[in-house]
């Protein structure tokens, strides 16, 4: 059985829930011919969340100023020297802090160009966690961030968000429902698994949290969890597992 959805013009919003089946999407939806109207009617939504994503009014807004404009063209320009323009939205590009508002921040904001360079080998780790369908249902939620935006948001003055060398991102939605929860621990072990086989050669440091969210940056091989520890990292068991079946066989 699934859920059957005819699109009309417009912007359209779903929620749909079922005991067995919760769908949430965001949908810019345009006209159809007859043919594709039909075939579209026939298209079962499947039970793992599907995300088409809309760019916000408040990016839009920001970028109507010509100055971020003329920056974001610029910084993408550079990003699509580096084959790395389309990895991430523009928008979440952009993302400063989850807490921004509380920090009386702006919620976008564009690195400093001496810094731009520091975000590349971090893109690289995003592109082949997403080509090795390590992540698909993600969500970048904050890439740089000025240091007095960094210090209210309890961050630690090290930071790599600080030299733009670091990202975040949330799997699945912000508010996971039971099937959801599963589809984001199979997600963290996939990373963990990913981390202990590319970690070393990646430069690769990972934090895993409890709530879904998640921490990547280029600046050294480890891995933290919940309370910034590298022993409440869920990818520490893994790695270890690997380096005693290792030395069993050495033995």
């Amino acid at each position: 059985s699934g859920v059957y959805v005819t699109f009309v013009i417009g912007v359209v919003s779903l929620n749909i829930d079922s005991p067995a089946n919760r769908v949430r999407f965001n949908l810019v939806s345009q006209p159809y011919s007859s043919e594709e109207e039909d075939t579209l009617k026939h298209k079962s939504v499947q039970s793992r969340p599907t995300f088409q994503k809309i760019t916000p009014a408040s990016y839009q807004n920001w970028l109507s100023q010509p100055f971020n404009k003329n920056q974001v063209h610029r910084y993408q320009s550079f990003l699509k020297n580096q084959d790395l323009q389309s990895v991430v939205p523009e928008f979440e590009l952009f993302q400063t802090a989850r807490d921004w508002q509380n920090c009386h921040a702006s919620e976008y904001e564009i690195p400093p160009q001496e810094i731009w360079n520091n975000i590349v080998p971090t893109l690289n780790i995003l592109k082949e966690l997403i080509n090795d369908n390590v992540i698909d249902d993600f969500t970048v939620t904050s890439v740089y961030r000025n240091s007095a935006l960094n210090r209210c948001a309890k961050g630690a003055d090290s930071s790599r968000h600080v030299f733009n060398a670091a990202l975040d991102f949330r799997i699945g939605p912000e508010q996971p429902i039971p099937e959801e929860l599963t589809m984001i621990q199979q997600t963290k072990t996939n990373l963990c698994q990913f981390w202990v086989k590319n970690g070393d050669r990646l430069n690769m440091g990972l934090g895993v949290y409890a709530s879904g969210q998640i921490h990547i940056d280029s600046a050294g091989y480890r891995t933290w969890g919940p309370d910034h520890k590298s022993t409440s990292s869920l990818c520490i068991t893994q790695l270890l597992s690997i380096r005693n079946d290792k030395g069993n066989l050495d033995e």
